[in-house]
């Protein structure tokens, strides 16, 4: 119910303009509807319709769920990251140099969060704790391919002065590789919606079905058939939208993966339950809307 409310608010203007529609139809609708309603046209748009949202509702729905596994192997491979250091280098390694190793994945992570969330427009905004930890770390402008190319200048220096042996930094490297690998596929399909032109055309053709939905239920003769077939228009540009909101997986938090308990987990792992950045009131960050 909440959804749907919210779905009416923000769709407000779509949904007042096919009302309004239906309004100014309710006079002419006799000679509209002898005009545009062959016999088969309503089912023909409908089989039409029907293919189309449910290829746009897949569609979005796998980009959703491919989101969803890479943030997965993002968890996976930083609780590797953690593993590792306690597996490879040795006791006698700084504790504060092992604790700036684990604090760069978790700076890392919460910057992925906020350009994933951020627009092409404006500047992407960091939760107020991991700012905090991006000064701590000596990050006056913290992003995620700074902090990749800093993740790997530190296991250069550490293979450097021995801490780490060839086959032990190739470890290192591996998990890097596949934190990369997952973060491009983020990147991927932040960057990457699916096609304007399709959107435009499945927009279309369900205002055109709805419509036509609304003039054949009117035609029958009471207003209660008339207020079905306002009713049905309307649910049919809300599903439609839904399709939409759902094509982006980081956006908006109806329909967004839960991306701030992500980094929540992920903090918690590297740095402990005592963390700022891994208790849940730090994760509300100004970006949530």
């Amino acid at each position: 119910m909440q959804l749907s409310w919210w779905l009416m608010r923000r769709q407000g203007r779509s949904l007042l303009l096919a009302t309004l529609l239906c309004v100014l139809s309710l006079p002419v609708n006799a000679t509209i509807a002898r005009t545009l309603l062959p016999e088969t046209l309503v089912q023909v748009l409908g089989l039409l319709l029907s293919l189309f949202l449910g290829f746009r509702y897949s569609q979005a729905y796998n980009r959703w769920w491919e989101a969803r596994v890479l943030w997965g192997a993002m968890v996976n491979q930083s609780r590797n990251w953690r593993d590792l250091l306690t597996r490879v280098l040795p006791r006698q390694l700084p504790l504060s140099l092992r604790r700036r190793l684990l604090q760069q994945v978790v700076l890392l992570m919460w910057c992925l969060n906020a350009e994933l969330r951020g627009s092409n427009r404006e500047e992407a905004v960091l939760a107020a704790p991991a700012h905090v930890l991006a000064l701590e770390l000596g990050f006056q402008n913290p992003c995620v391919q700074l902090l990749l190319q800093q993740m790997a200048k530190e296991q250069f220096k550490l293979h450097r002065d021995g801490w780490l042996d060839s086959v032990e930094s190739r470890e290192f490297g591996r998990v890097q590789q596949e934190i990369t690998n997952a973060l491009g596929g983020l990147e991927r399909i932040r960057h990457q919606p699916l096609p304007t032109s399709s959107t435009f055309f499945i927009r279309a053709l369900t205002w055109v079905y709805g419509y036509l939905v609304f003039l054949k239920l009117d035609a029958i003769g009471p207003i209660t058939a008339a207020l079905v077939g306002w009713m049905v228009f309307l649910i049919f540009l809300m599903a439609e939208r839904i399709g939409t909101f759902l094509e982006n997986p980081f956006i908006d938090a109806r329909f967004a993966l839960p991306m701030d308990r992500f980094c929540a987990l992920i903090s918690h792992d590297l740095l402990g339950a005592s963390d700022p950045l891994a208790q849940p009131s730090s994760t509300k960050g100004p970006w949530l809307r």
